[in-house]
């Protein structure tokens, strides 16, 4: 059993190592940090996050439509795995097949439902998240503080099946609904009212670490205002909000 043991954590280490040393590839050359993972050892290769990790970099360095032959291969294997279906659903989502999207996002919420035992956050977590978001939306400079002082900061487990339907991502962390700054300086008539919705499951997942769970929760609040202004995801992204 000893023996077994430290096969095991060896060849968790050579995963690890490996992955970080892809990780610091890609952002200088993704090409080759995609050569360097087609390139690893059949042990390493197989692992689920080595998988995911080809996947993603051959999303970037080829397209979608072969990152989907990487994945569909791994979904025939487990037809369970959240995280698979996930990246599934983005892929289908760029080539424009909204219906195969939503059907794997719908599933991915289901799954992640199950994993979790529910979308309970316990009482503590979400006071944490409330705090977090609080001391964000406090830090704002005016006059922007007082334009979306009357914005209600709502927090739920998860997105809702209704939206998900919609194609909204099962695992995002944040929603801006409803008019923004812009329609509301204007006055114009609505009877949907604007609200920031934060998801308290999808956080925690996300950032299980207390001190990256409030940064976490910061960032996605800042995006979320930034969509109320009137930002979008490039601009939020240039600002390091995406």
């Amino acid at each position: 059993m000893s023996s077994i043991m430290t096969q095991n954590e060896a060849s968790e280490e050579a995963i690890a190592t490996l992955l970080d040393k892809i990780e610091e590839m890609a952002f200088q050359d993704p090409t080759a940090a995609l050569a360097e993972l087609e390139a690893a050892p059949p042990e390493l290769a197989a692992d689920p996050a080595v998988s995911m990790a080809r996947a993603d970099l051959t999303f970037v360095v080829h397209g979608p439509e072969a990152a989907r032959t990487v994945l569909e291969p791994l979904l025939a294997q487990d037809p369970d795995d959240p995280d698979v279906r996930h990246m599934l659903g983005w892929i289908c989502g760029e080539l424009g097949e909204e219906e195969r999207m939503v059907e794997h996002f719908l599933k991915v919420l289901e799954l992640d439902r199950a994993i979790d035992g529910g979308d309970a956050v316990d009482r503590e977590t979400e006071d944490r998240i409330v705090a977090a978001a609080e001391e964000a939306l406090a830090g704002l400079p005016d006059p922007f503080r007082s334009r979306i002082a009357d914005v209600a900061i709502l927090v739920e487990p998860r997105p809702s099946q209704e939206i998900v339907r919609e194609g909204f991502d099962p695992r995002a962390l944040g929603l801006f609904e409803g008019p923004c700054d812009a329609d509301r300086q204007n006055l114009e008539p609505t009877t949907t009212p604007t609200r920031i919705v934060l998801y308290s499951a999808n956080l925690l997942a996300d950032s299980p670490d207390p001190d990256t769970l409030r940064l976490e929760v910061q960032t996605t609040v800042l995006h979320e205002v930034g969509h109320y202004f009137g930002l979008d995801e490039e601009e939020l992204d240039h600002m390091g909000l995406a």
